[in-house]
């Protein structure tokens, strides 16, 4: 059975091409605005401006709301300025602020001007609080009561700004002074005798944040407290605004992506595009940097092997377990770096948390190294082909206690060094996520060649 809505993209498609405005409009109306947004970038250039103009300015800005910034920069260029003025006016607060955050500076001004006069003073407002605070995330568009209202009193002022309200299954108390009092559901004021006062049916939760807070910290409270709506206060407690739980999950794939390409070594450009939309140019730029970074690190190596060629000749049969050793406190240093700051990343470490991290990983550690020291100890001793041993001045059993020991301590060293990288990190205030994997794997291949040729030269007594 065919997916309705590829039938009606499929239909859309033939409309496009044949320029029918008419079928356009009602097809773009039965998409669901993700799809539309969808559709709209994957259209080719020259088809766009078609799709554009036969669709109404509220089912652009609907679909714009699925788009990054760059791409309603985008689509905004290829409308007419009456058009661009409809569908800015359309846009939610908070992605119209997004929008505005992203753009160049002239750009900015120009959409600015273009704003009715209450869209212009709440970007304003909203445009004061930097692009990652819960202030630079949060919509105004709220819906708020007294505590001495009646139930009808507040049916009645909900219905006059149902229409420029975001969402209105959660409702705010608020005082006098716009503090925060507490919160009412939709559902207990279309059931509750219309004389009742809110403060007898509220709720007196005041879980809010300040808008000054880092928006990872909004989304990590909207996840713990299963919130649809996070209240916004400013420096006097005073209800500016919501976080939304749809907003909650875009910041947290966007902190998501950032703390991946940090870890992999790729520089954050401040862009929002997909993988596709960014030129090459802009991939090359974003790695190139790391990537020479860790090649002049990567040339310690070299230098160690250099410092201890005469290991190898008398012994080289120890050449065969040397990658193994290094790969190991690679993988495993990368594994304890991550799992650090995924715990970071989720709240549940603070700043008391050093040492017990430490610890925890240093046993992580400990435990690992051993069983694999010995698992392929045994392996070396038992395992090892004879023609490769024959022509080596060196036993199986020496070579199995230098492959083992060194294993045992690599493994231990560099669990530990890729949990203290970012706990440092934090310490010092730096983001624990540009303590990058590719770093840590160059810095403990340096550290595990370093453990091999010092455990093997105190062994063999050399």
């Amino acid at each position: 059975m065919s997916d309705p809505d590829a039938r009606t993209e499929e239909k859309l498609t033939r409309a496009v091409e044949t320029q029918d405005d008419s079928s356009i409009k009602e097809l773009a109306e039965d998409l669901h605005p993700a799809d539309l947004a969808e559709f709209l970038v994957d259209l080719p250039e020259e088809e766009k401006d078609t799709l554009l103009t036969a669709l109404p300015e509220e089912t652009i800005a609907d679909a714009a709301e699925h788009l990054s910034p760059t791409e309603v920069d985008e689509t905004l260029a290829k409308l007419p300025t009456a058009k661009q003025r409809e569908v800015l006016d359309d846009l939610p607060d908070d992605e119209l602020v997004d929008l505005l955050q992203e753009v160049p500076e002239p750009r900015q001004e120009e959409y600015i001007s273009l704003l009715s006069e209450p869209k212009k003073a709440v970007s304003s407002d909203l445009l004061q609080y930097p692009e990652a605070t819960a202030g630079g995330r949060m919509t105004t568009a709220l819906a708020t009561v007294q505590p001495d209202m009646t139930v009808r009193d507040a049916i009645d002022s909900l219905r006059q700004i149902r229409e420029s309200t975001e969402i209105l299954s959660r409702i705010f108390v608020v005082d006098d002074a716009a503090r925060i009092l507490g919160k009412i559901r939709l559902r207990d004021l279309t059931f509750a005798p219309r004389g009742t006062l809110i403060q007898d049916i509220m709720d007196d939760d005041t879980t809010s944040i300040n808008a000054n807070a880092d928006q990872e910290e909004a989304a990590q409270m909207i996840a713990k407290y299963d919130l649809m709506l996070l209240p916004v206060v400013n420096q006097k407690m005073q209800l500016i605004g919501v976080i939304t739980h749809d907003d909650a999950i875009e910041i947290l794939e966007e902190e998501s992506t950032e703390d991946m390409e940090r870890m992999s070594g790729i520089a954050r450009g401040g862009e929002d595009e997909d993988y596709l939309q960014i030129p090459v140019v802009g991939h090359f730029k974003k790695r190139f940097l790391w990537v020479l970074i860790l090649a002049l690190l990567a040339l310690l190596s070299g230098w160690v092997l250099l410092e201890n060629e005469e290991i190898f000749k008398p012994f080289y049969v120890l050449s065969l377990y040397l990658p193994m050793v290094v790969a190991a406190g690679g993988n495993t240093g990368a594994q304890s770096a991550t799992a650090v700051i995924r715990a970071m990343a989720l709240g549940e470490l603070d700043s008391g948390s050093f040492f017990r991290v430490v610890w925890k990983e240093l046993r992580i550690g400990i435990i690992i190294g051993v069983l694999l020291g010995i698992c392929i100890a045994l392996q070396v001793r038992f395992l090892l082909p004879e023609t490769i041993v024959d022509g080596s001045s060196i036993s199986p059993l020496n070579i199995a206690l230098i492959v083992g020991i060194s294993l045992t301590v690599q493994v231990t060293s560099s669990t530990l060094f890729g949990a203290l990288l970012p706990l440092i990190a934090r310490s010092l205030r730096l983001d624990p996520a540009v303590v990058a994997s590719p770093a840590i794997t160059t810095l403990v291949d340096v550290s595990g060649m370093v453990i091999y040729f010092g455990v093997a030269k105190f062994l063999l007594q050399i």
